[in-house]
C-alpha cells in the first residue's frame, strides 16, 4: 500500500507538530510527504500535476491544522483547484473508486472540547463531514480522523505513543482493529530486529518473542469470549 501526505500549515516551518510527524514517518519508504506551502500555487496549483499525484497512491491523507473547525486556507485553495468535478465524480471516471481518504489534524485544545456537550459543542468527525461527502461522492473509503490533540503540552511517553499511532495510521491497512494493530506492532519489531547488529539482535528477539506470546493468549481468549456470549445468545 502507497500513502501520500499533503500537509498544509499556515506556519509550517515554525509548527513543532508538523516536524515531529514529518521525523516520525521519514524512513517508511512507501509514504510519501508534500508540503502544499511548498508547491507553487499561484494563481492556482497544477491541477493536471497534482490530480496525477493522487493517482498514484492507495491512501491520501490531508493533514492540517484546525483553523476555525476548517482547514486552513491553502487547503481549500487545493480543494478548490484540483477536486474538479470530473475528477471527483465517480459515476463519469471512477478515477478514484475503492482508495482511501484519511484526515489528521492538530489541535490547540484538548480534544475533550470537541464532543456535544463540550466547550466547542461540535465533534471532529462532525466538522469533518464535508470531506467525508467528498470521499462518497468520489467513491472512496473515509477513515477514521487521527487527531493530534495539544502537542506542545505531551510527555515523552505521550509523543512516544504518538509516534507509533501515527504510523500505523499511515502504513497499516486496517489500522484501527486490535488485532491488526499488534500484528502491524510485531512486524515494525521485526523489521527493527533485522537491522539491528548482530549483537543486538538477541535481545530484540526475545522482547518480539514475549509479546507474540501474551498476543496469542489475548487472541485465544476473545475467542473464548465470543463463544460464551454466543452460547449465551442461544
Amino acid at each position: 500500500m502507497k500513502t501520500l501526505v499533503l500537509v498544509s500549515h499556515p506556519e509550517y516551518n515554525d509548527s513543532m507538530t508538523e516536524a515531529f510527524l514529518k521525523q516520525s514517518q521519514s524512513d517508511l519508504k512507501d509514504v510519501d510527504w508534500v508540503v502544499l506551502d511548498q508547491l507553487n500555487h499561484q494563481p492556482s496549483f497544477d491541477v493536471e500535476k497534482e490530480q496525477h499525484r493522487w493517482l498514484q497512491y492507495d491512501r491520501i491523507i490531508l493533514q492540517f491544522p484546525m483553523y476555525w473547525y476548517s482547514a486552513p486556507a491553502l487547503m481549500k485553495q487545493y480543494e478548490d483547484d484540483v477536486f474538479t468535478r470530473n475528477f471527483i465524480y465517480a459515476d463519469r471516471h471512477g478515477w478514484l473508486n475503492g482508495k482511501e481518504l484519511g484526515i489528521v489534524t492538530t489541535l490547540g485544545d484538548p480534544e475533550k472540547d470537541y464532543q456535544v456537550g463540550g466547550r466547542e459543542g461540535f465533534s471532529i468527525s462532525e466538522l469533518l463531514k464535508p470531506y467525508q461527502a467528498v470521499a462518497q461522492k468520489a467513491g472512496m473509503k473515509f477513515l477514521k480522523p487521527f487527531v493530534v490533540s495539544q502537542f506542545a503540552y505531551m510527555t515523552v511517553k505521550d509523543k512516544k505513543e504518538l509516534l507509533v499511532s501515527y504510523r500505523n495510521y499511515l502504513t497499516n491497512e486496517d489500522f484501527d482493529s486490535f488485532k491488526s494493530k499488534q500484528v502491524w506492532y510485531i512486524e515494525q519489531l521485526k523489521q527493527i530486529n533485522s537491522e539491528l547488529p548482530e549483537d543486538k539482535q538477541l535481545s530484540m528477539q526475545i522482547l518480539i518473542d514475549y509479546i507474540q506470546d501474551n498476543y496469542d493468549q489475548l487472541d485465544e481468549l476473545h475467542w473464548e469470549l465470543e463463544m460464551i456470549k454466543k452460547e449465551e445468545d442461544e
